[in-house]
């Protein structure tokens, strides 16, 4: 199975405080995240989130889909949030927030492989277009993450 690192970097124009809340806000993600199309919590976690698990529904810009676990394994407030990740990919990811200037940073990884058979043939062919459709729904994710935040203000 083709393993992928897979980085982002989103500079939200908005306090880390309200990019905080609304990225912890997962179920509301499909409001805002044009390739989120749903969101169910599996299993509700400590007081603090952690061990939380919920049920991702992806929609890409290929046809395909991915329905993906997340568990939270670590939360530090206002600086990260890992997870633990299963379902149609498996392995890890982590978001760190930081302050800017002028805006909040928002550093995103994925460490995973694919878990559908399909997604392994051809991985010369296959690895640079699943690339390309992550960084897609990703900017996709940053744009809406600000029109969002900017309806709040």
């Amino acid at each position: 199975m083709p393993n992928f690192s897979l980085t982002t970097n989103w500079n939200i124009p908005a306090p880390i405080e309200t990019v905080w809340l609304a990225m912890l806000d997962t179920e509301q993600w499909p409001n805002w995240w044009k390739y989120v199309k749903k969101v169910e919590e599996i299993k509700e976690g400590d007081s603090f989130g952690v061990n939380n698990i919920r049920r991702y529904f992806w929609k890409t810009c290929l046809p395909y889909q991915l329905i993906l676990n997340l568990e939270v394994t670590q939360l530090v407030p206002y600086r990260s949030i890992s997870v633990n990740v299963s379902g149609d990919l498996e392995g890890k990811g982590y978001c760190k927030f930081s302050v800017q200037p002028q805006h909040t940073s928002i550093f995103i990884v994925w460490n995973v492989k694919t878990c559908k058979q399909w997604m392994s043939h051809w991985p010369t062919i296959s690895h640079p277009v699943f690339v390309w459709n992550h960084k897609q729904v990703m900017k996709q994710g940053e744009k809406g993450l600000m029109q969002r935040l900017s309806y709040d203000q």
